[in-house]
């Protein structure tokens, strides 16, 4: 029940005032002094104060205005009542923090739409209140949560950077948003045998998360079990069908794998609907794209991919991406992102370092200093570049 509390030097305005509110069911407090008045609005704290202009005491502005000020009493509302409602008494009135005045011989139900409205205004201020509470709370919950996320994922997900067996192996994780939605992997197998893996799952944000924290255990677990990587991708494909099987095809991953031999100098591979790698031919600066077909894992069980071997030479040079990286800047244009990115490869492959030509990728086709609010609308970014 809404609370009153009249402040009127007048015991009779007083009295039928206080019938009239009562009528509709608040509950009503009375003063016909200012010094009364203010003690009754810190001790009782009203939802709202109709308040004469002059009581006995003092003047009812210099009451508003001691209410206002006080920072216990001051979100109380004042409904002013004046005997004449003037542009002096108005200008007065909001200069000492009035929320509303009306005359006082105005019809009782233009008092009573007065009151209504201003109670109205203070339920929702209130409600709004209690909402942004609960949403800074649950906001503080997720914002955790988003921190277990990132440091997990990003225990999963490392930067490479090392030489073995004169392959040099380099690696760029470039989340849009604290957590993303790629993964990737380099393994070693087995002495000479190298395991590369590059993803992206559908979805964002936590959903995203785990799964390309499922999908990199999952290849942890099953990559020293197949050396073929079609093989590897139809055990990652059924495991991921059994663990989603009764939630349609909303959940995939699309996954690029290959495996690199380097006593053999050999690359085996094959692609679950991920961006084809590019190649660079070092001898004779040619650039190619390492075309496999399959479809992205989760959609179908026991789907088949395609397996392909190719023979690398000294001084050629992978670039395994997901599709972050075309998206910044040449999403409606993925010819000319292709075009462009060989280029750069093909100019750069002979004269930069891994890591230069990695960061020079980036400044090309990121946009490294985007908002917090642009960073919604881009998509994760990682690269994988070996050079032999």
């Amino acid at each position: 029940m809404d609370k009153i509390l009249i402040m009127d030097s007048s015991p009779q305005t007083l009295d039928l005032l206080s019938k009239r509110l009562n009528y509709y069911g608040y509950e009503i407090l009375t003063s016909d002094t200012g010094v009364a008045g203010l003690n009754t609005a810190k001790f009782f704290m009203p939802d709202l104060i109709i308040l004469e202009t002059e009581l006995s005491d003092m003047s009812g502005f210099e009451v508003c205005r001691k209410i206002k000020e006080n920072d216990e009493t001051k979100y109380i509302l004042v409904l002013f009542m004046t005997s004449l409602e003037t542009k002096e008494t108005s200008s007065m009135a909001i200069e000492v923090g009035a929320d509303d005045f009306v005359e006082k011989n105005s019809d009782s139900l233009v008092l009573i739409s007065k009151v209504k409205s201003l109670l109205r205004v203070k339920h929702l201020v209130r409600q709004l209140s209690i909402n942004y509470y609960e949403l800074e709370e649950k906001n503080k919950i997720l914002q955790h949560q988003l921190k277990m996320g990132r440091d997990v994922q990003r225990s999963l997900i490392k930067n490479f950077n090392f030489t073995k067996n004169d392959v040099t192996f380099y690696s760029i994780y470039l989340p849009a948003l604290d957590i993303g939605g790629d993964f990737y992997d380099i393994v070693e197998i087995q002495e000479n045998i190298f395991g590369v893996i590059v993803g992206d799952v559908s979805g964002h944000g936590i959903s995203a998360a785990l799964l390309t924290s499922m999908m990199s255990l999952m290849f942890k677990n099953l990559a020293t079990n197949y050396f073929n990587p079609d093989q590897l991708l139809f055990s990652m494909n059924n495991q991921f069908c059994e663990v989603f099987k009764n939630g349609g095809n909303e959940m995939y991953s699309c996954v690029f794998y290959a495996v690199i031999d380097t006593k053999g100098s050999k690359i085996y591979y094959s692609n679950a609907g991920q961006s084809f790698p590019i190649y660079i031919d070092g001898l004779n600066l040619k650039a190619k794209d390492l075309e496999s077909v399959g479809m992205p894992i989760g959609l179908m069980p026991d789907s088949e991919y395609e397996y392909k071997v190719l023979d690398y030479n000294k001084g050629d040079l992978i670039l395994f991406y997901t599709d972050g990286l075309s998206d910044n800047f040449y999403k409606e244009q993925p010819d000319e992102f292709l075009v462009k990115l060989k280029e750069l490869l093909l100019d750069y492959s002979k004269t930069e370092s891994v890591e230069e030509m990695g960061k020079t990728i980036l400044s090309n086709f990121c946009n490294l200093n985007a908002t917090s609010t642009e960073k919604f609308n881009l998509d994760d970014v990682s690269i994988v570049m070996l050079r032999f």
